[in-house]
């Protein structure tokens, strides 16, 4: 035992393995050295064990020692590990924090904030373009089915102006809000003036939502557009009863939640934070580094599910009365496949490596909706839609 831990260890210093795949492996083996021993069948073996025991004595307290010494190694490197990993997320979480909110101790000096609203009719719009720097985007369409206005509603931070005219006169100055041969054009480059805006729009169906912010959050409420794109340095995408042929969405830190949707092809990643999907989907994809990803569709026509996180757990929820194939797997954690009338056609069951695949035939002559579900640390779990 003693010699497959040197084993080991050499292979973490080597960087064959990481720490965490070290870590695991030596509490396997300690699992299965610490379980009740066995007891000898042939009667010559308690023989030799008693004509050998005084020999091997003196040698049992050292090996004791250095198995001691190991496990106390062992204990303050998980210890030291689990401590870096929550302090260096607590550095982040408050690193992005403050980000947000200019929660800095550098001189800024002091902020001023006010609100300005503009309103523009449009005759032709097909096409929106946003464009923002530092602040919270709300984007929803008009209550009013026959308004064929735009209205912005800003409230804005600004920093290092002495009065809010000042402040107000820079931000009319640098800020960019026309509408350009049918493309609706709202751009903010300044860093250090947090501008949050709500966009009311016209209720149509548009041909593209093209959103970039660097610092911030978007909320989308109630639009259809044929392409929507949506990325975020830091800030969370939240949407609800969008409409949509192809969408892509991505942050940096943040969680994605989408809720009430209808599309044909969906991304969503983030680095870090949650993904949540429901809606009527035909192609999604998923993805978190560190976050659960839950993906719900009950469009009955979906091709396509694909959800992947590394640190999380895995929910997909589909319809019942499709054909299914795929495939779920996970290298620490917990496979769950409660759909009772599939065919497992592969269980793989192996050291930090379980996968199943599977497959469902109706009567129903089409393609059957691909699912791949995949986890590192995290569970798998993959169930029937509830009626």
């Amino acid at each position: 035992m003693q010699n497959e831990r040197k084993r080991i260890l050499s292979m973490l210093e080597n960087g064959t393995i990481t720490i965490e795949e070290a870590l695991t492996l030596l509490e396997a083996m300690e699992k299965t050295t610490s379980g009740p021993s066995k007891q000898p069948e042939n009667p010559s073996e308690t023989t030799y064990q008693k004509a050998t025991e005084d020999e091997y004595v003196e040698s049992e307290p050292k090996s004791t020692k250095r198995d001691d010494s190991m496990d106390d190694f062992l204990s303050d490197l998980r210890k030291d590990v689990s401590h870096a990993g929550e302090r260096f997320m607590q550095f982040m979480q408050t690193a992005v924090q403050r980000v947000k909110t200019f929660d800095f101790d550098s001189p800024f000096g002091s902020s001023i904030t006010f609100t300005h609203s503009i309103t523009k009719p449009v005759d032709q719009l097909d096409e929106i373009i946003v464009d923002i720097d530092n602040g919270k985007l709300t984007i929803q369409a008009n209550e009013d089915p026959e308004s064929s206005e735009v209205a912005a509603d800003f409230t804005v931070k600004a920093f290092n102006q002495k009065t809010e005219e000042e402040a107000k006169e820079e931000f009319l100055k640098k800020l960019v809000f026309m509408n350009d041969e049918g493309k609706l054009r709202l751009v903010s480059d300044l860093k250090l003036i947090q501008v949050n805006v709500v966009l009311t729009v016209p209720q149509k169906e548009y041909e593209k939502l093209s959103i970039r912010l660097l610092n911030g959050e978007t909320v989308l409420h109630s639009l259809s557009a044929g392409k929507l794109y949506c990325k975020t340095a830091n800030g969370k995408i939240e949407g609800a009863h969008l409409k949509f042929h192809e969408a892509e969405l991505e942050t940096g830190n943040g969680k994605i939640q989408l809720k009430e949707i209808q599309g044909e092809e969906l991304s969503a990643e983030t680095m870090n934070g949650r993904v949540y999907i429901s809606g009527s989907v035909k192609d999604v994809e998923a993805k978190s580094l560190n976050g659960h990803v839950v993906v719900t569709t009950t469009d009955s026509e979906a091709r396509k599910v694909e959800a992947r996180t590394v640190s999380g757990s895995v929910e997909i929820y589909v319809p019942s009365d499709i054909p299914l194939s795929g495939e779920i797997s996970t290298n620490m954690g917990r496979l769950d496949l409660q759909l009772d009338d599939v065919n497992r056609t592969r269980v793989e069951e192996q050291f930090l490596q379980r996968s199943i695949g599977f497959h469902k035939h109706t009567e129903e002559e089409r393609t059957p909706l691909f699912i791949n579900g995949e986890a590192k640390t995290g569970s798998v779990i993959v169930c029937y839609n509830v009626k």
